[in-house]
């Protein structure tokens, strides 16, 4: 009778550190839409939806995001998402966003962005991620290079 609680000890303490293994973090796989909501003088606002890819065998909800936009290193914009977005598992999820672009840091960059045919937009900033009301920070960072086509 003893070594079958051993037994049962021992199975029960494989399997809670099986359902312990470490979250592999969310990855940022494009953007996925831009479009132009409103354009002004001092500042505009632009909608993106970014592509991510969890490849976690579980759903997640990620809430409270917060980041900034930077274009060829320039911060041109912020983000606030306060509504939570479901992850689905092992699937490609797309997260819409609205940015309120400071045009004078855009308008500062604009003879250079002309002679380029590509720029790197890069967002940097935090959110929270978890899954059964349990919430923990997760950095946002993610580049990619955007080609332009004025003509």
């Amino acid at each position: 009778m003893k070594i079958f609680k051993i037994f049962i000890a021992v199975i029960l303490v494989a399997i809670i550190a099986a359902s312990c293994e470490k979250n592999k973090d969310i990855q940022f796989v494009r953007v996925a839409g831009i479009s132009m909501d409103e354009i002004g003088m001092s500042k505009s606002i632009v909608s993106m939806t970014l592509a991510y890819y969890n490849p976690n065998n579980y759903r997640l909800q990620l809430k409270d995001a917060k980041f900034d936009i930077f274009i060829d290193d320039t911060e041109v914009g912020h983000s606030m998402q306060d509504t939570t977005i479901a992850i689905p598992a092992r699937d490609t999820f797309y997260f819409p966003v609205k940015l309120e672009i400071n045009m004078a840091n855009v308008m500062k960059n604009a003879m250079s962005l002309l002679g380029n045919s590509e720029v790197t937009i890069k967002a940097m900033g935090n959110c929270k991620v978890g899954k059964a009301g349990i919430f923990v920070p997760f950095p946002i960072k993610c580049e990619t290079k955007q080609k332009l086509n004025f003509f």
